[in-house]
């Protein structure tokens, strides 16, 4: 129980959070710089942040199509990848969001550190860590999206609220 208490710390979530964000909001500084090189650095960080909306449209019934990794020039900046799917009262929110789902496996990267396998070197938890804040990072597109379905956005929330709730009471919490 104290390594489960430990686990969750708020300060470990806190401090995982933050500097999630800004590693996030460094790539996608980077990302955007206009530099073709820069781009094609971003490459695997796009993919696995595309991959996750079309998973997530797949899974939900949004039925994802045109999924591109192919960098394109746009005003001063670049399209990096995007998915077309079509947005449901199911799909909506979790595809939108669904980047942020890289969130939840670089926490456990992070807090199962020293439980690793030990053949498992540190460099590839960094580099792990790295990739799923980079990855993670929505783009103004999927704000706008999950800010334009918000009976999405609030079914799922409460979905999110329903299972939390449940998992505590069934631990006796």
């Amino acid at each position: 129980m104290i390594f489960s208490q430990s686990l969750h710390s708020p300060y470990l979530i806190t401090g995982f959070l933050t500097a999630s964000v800004v590693m996030g909001a460094i790539h996608r500084r980077l990302s955007a710089s206009g530099s073709f090189i820069a781009v094609l650095y971003s490459l695997p960080f796009t993919c696995m942040h595309e991959m996750s909306h079309f998973v997530a449209a797949f899974i939900t019934g949004g039925r994802p199509s045109a999924f591109s990794i192919r960098p394109r020039k746009s005003g001063n900046g670049w399209v990096l990848g995007s998915v077309n799917s079509v947005p449901t009262l199911l799909s909506a929110a979790p595809t939108a969001l669904a980047p942020l789902g890289w969130l939840v496996i670089g926490y456990y990267s992070m807090a199962l550190w020293d439980i690793r396998p030990v053949w498992m070197p540190e460099s590839l938890l960094v580099v792990i860590l790295y990739a799923c804040a980079a990855a993670c990072t929505p783009s103004r597109q999927d704000i706008t999206v999950a800010l334009t379905h918000p009976f999405s956005l609030l079914l799922w929330v409460a979905i999110a609220y329903i299972v939390v709730t449940m998992s505590h009471s069934l631990q006796g919490n």
